[in-house]
């Protein structure tokens, strides 16, 4: 089976007045944190039948820490082991994934890569997905890189579920199929890479047509009440640096057509080729990293949900724009995702962050992606 804000400044009263009401009028929409927040302990266990858990972007741990982000995940995963996923979003190892050789860079590599896999409690699925750091920091070593990533996952994991998908530097997708939940993981990185993709230890689609016919059939294959999350590291839409905000460099970004930028060409068709595939019968959500924040946005016709879960490193976290589209940001704070999958119909979406250790808790921003 496959695994497959910032600067404080006084508030006039009437001013915060109204912002108060353009909150708790927001909130009617977006269940945020003026109206009652929807907690996971309103659930009862028997109701839950998945609990998929998203984080991107946690390979660059302190290594004297985990961070807050992991240890709460890991403390709600354990919880119910035996219904639990996590997700990493990719750039699991940074700087520039694991090396070819045994040196201090290759220890390190290794230690935050340890990090990750020790933060997955027994009985817990684990799901790494590579992101452009994985990939030898986009160089030309990239593939050999993610192929050596996936063989230390496989040593770590000691036989428990824990991998990488897809497998041996394809684009994938690969899916996984548990109870009403389809997740299907791509490799994006894999459309943006300058340099080689394939060599004769390749078995996989070899064109950007082949990926994505075969994500329309995974995308598109009925079933009743099935779900379908896809993840992927990098995001179809971002108010993060990636899609040119975020102070002044944001400009520069827009102009410089680097393919890690929602503005690029190569990048453009990347999202093109994805979103393609989903034309027709969007899925419910598309998740993925590369952006260092928490974002929940409306996708329309690519997807309902896009998600950008990137706060996995607490040194890391980065600013974050709301978009027309945007029903949360959370910035400068590390955290991670968890969307629970309620039997017969239900899913409820959950964004933990954190602005010290990390406790379980309340959530700071709660939404019925499927209603019960």
């Amino acid at each position: 089976m496959l695994y497959h804000s910032s600067t404080r400044r006084p508030v006039s009263l009437i001013g915060f007045a109204t912002l108060r009401v353009v909150a708790c009028a927001l909130s009617v929409l977006a269940i945020s944190a003026c109206g009652h927040r929807l907690s996971i302990a309103e659930l009862t266990p028997q109701e839950i039948e998945t609990t998929l858990f998203l984080v991107g972007d946690a390979g660059e741990q302190d290594p004297r820490r985990t961070g807050p982000a992991l240890d709460s995940m890991a403390h709600q995963a354990a919880v119910a082991p035996e219904r639990s996923i996590i997700v990493f979003l990719g750039d699991n190892v940074y700087p520039s994934g694991v090396p070819r050789d045994s040196s201090l860079a290759w220890d390190d590599a290794k230690r935050r890569l340890q990090n990750q896999v020790d933060a997955v409690p027994p009985g817990v699925r684990a799901i790494f997905i590579p992101g452009n750091h994985d990939w030898a920091g986009e160089t030309a070593f990239g593939l050999e890189s993610v192929r050596l990533e996936e063989r230390l996952i496989n040593t770590m994991a000691h036989g428990r579920p824990i991998r990488m998908l897809p497998l041996n530097g394809c684009p994938g997708p690969a899916a996984l199929d548990t109870g009403r939940l389809r997740f299907i993981a791509l490799d994006t990185q894999w459309w943006l890479h300058d340099f080689i993709v394939k060599d004769e230890r390749s078995n996989c689609p070899e064109t950007t047509g082949a990926v994505t016919a075969r994500l329309r059939e995974l995308v598109h294959e009925k079933q009743d009440g099935r779900i379908v999350i896809v993840g992927a590291h990098h995001p179809l839409m971002t108010g993060g640096q990636h899609g040119g905000y975020c102070g002044l460099a944001g400009v520069f970004r827009r102009l410089s057509g680097a393919n890690q930028d929602i503005m690029s060409t190569t990048n453009r068709a990347m999202r093109d080729s994805i979103e393609a595939a989903f034309t027709g019968q969007p899925p419910l959500v598309y998740a993925a990293g590369h952006d260092h924040n928490l974002q929940v946005m409306k996708g329309g016709q690519s997807a309902q949900y896009l998600l950008v879960s990137g706060a996995g490193s607490p040194d890391k976290a980065e600013c974050a724009v709301y978009l027309r589209e945007s029903y949360y940001v959370s910035q400068h704070r590390p955290g991670f995702m968890r969307i629970d999958i309620l039997k017969g119909k239900g899913v409820l979406l959950s964004v933990f962050d954190y602005t010290g250790a990390g406790v379980p808790g309340r959530p700071f921003f709660s939404r019925w992606l499927e209603t019960r």
